[in-house]
């Protein structure tokens, strides 16, 4: 695997990178959902099938049928929702936000019936990891989480009933916290479950880097993949500053960027983590 982004670089992404901060840690996920239907961002929508081939390949070859997943930044629920309905991103889109954009008191008081009408699935369970603790509750209260974490995994250990949550893992997925999160994150979550042996699945944005935490994983004996074909739409760069910084440091680390350059998107590339007798068909 290539070098990992240096410090100052990653700090000058960070620096000129579309913020979400202030949408994260609201009671509701309209302001975020508007934010992200602004930006037509997709990934998760692009990752569900992706994530789906590898449930069934982690189901085949460990021969179980109900799984427990951790969403590392999981926010509302976002993937939850998708992975555990027939829903996608304009179904959450339509089902939060009036034509205007604007929250609607009458979704807001029928959240909980919207998602239990569409029957949630019952063989795949998650719990959500977040800092963004109203976030974390919102997809708890809808039954979208089967529990949640919120400690900031960053700058502290996990607590013994943390940990408890994590255990007994079979995948960690996420699909937008890698420069957000580092190695300490995702090392301090495997961590909790490494008696089980769970796979890793996470798109990170490009041009951020994976080598630290693969190498994080390594030292559980993980074997790490980048898996080119699955390379996805991210969102829509959202300044020309953005777009710029982005590029820049695609260019710094020998990236080729056409895609990037030429369809105004931002593109997440695709890791999977797993130990070297699991033989992944992908």
């Amino acid at each position: 695997m290539s070098g990992q982004t240096s410090s100052g670089e990653r700090s000058g992404i960070q620096g000129a990178k579309y913020d979400f901060t202030a949408t994260y840690n609201r009671r509701w996920p309209h302001a975020y959902l508007r934010t992200c239907l602004s930006l037509d961002y997709m990934l998760p929508d692009r990752a569900k099938p992706i994530f789906e081939r590898i449930f069934a390949d982690y189901r085949r070859i460990r021969n179980k049928t109900k799984l427990k997943i951790i969403d590392v930044g999981c926010s509302y629920g976002v993937n939850a929702a998708l992975l555990r309905t027939d829903l996608d991103l304009d179904d959450l889109y339509a089902a939060y936000l009036d034509p205007s954009g604007s929250l609607s008191r009458r979704q807001e008081i029928e959240h909980r019936a919207f998602f239990r009408k569409r029957g949630l699935r019952d063989d795949i369970q998650f719990v959500g990891v977040d800092p963004s603790f109203r976030a974390v509750r919102y997809a708890l209260d809808l039954g979208l989480l089967e529990a949640g974490v919120t400690a900031d995994v960053e700058t502290r250990d996990l607590m013994a009933k943390e940990r408890s949550a994590l255990a007994d893992a079979d995948i960690l997925i996420s699909t937008g916290c890698v420069g957000y999160a580092t190695e300490a994150t995702f090392a301090r979550v495997y961590e909790a479950s490494a008696s089980s042996r769970p796979w890793v699945v996470a798109f990170a944005m490009r041009p951020f880097r994976y080598d630290d935490i693969a190498a994080a994983f390594q030292a559980f004996s993980l074997e790490t993949r980048l898996v080119e074909r699955f390379r996805q739409r991210q969102r829509r760069f959202s300044t020309s500053t953005e777009r710029e910084a982005i590029l820049k440091g695609m260019a710094k680390l020998g990236m080729e960027d056409h895609l990037e350059r030429t369809t105004g998107y931002i593109y997440a590339s695709c890791y999977i983590s797993a130990p070297p007798g699991d033989r992944l068909s992908t």
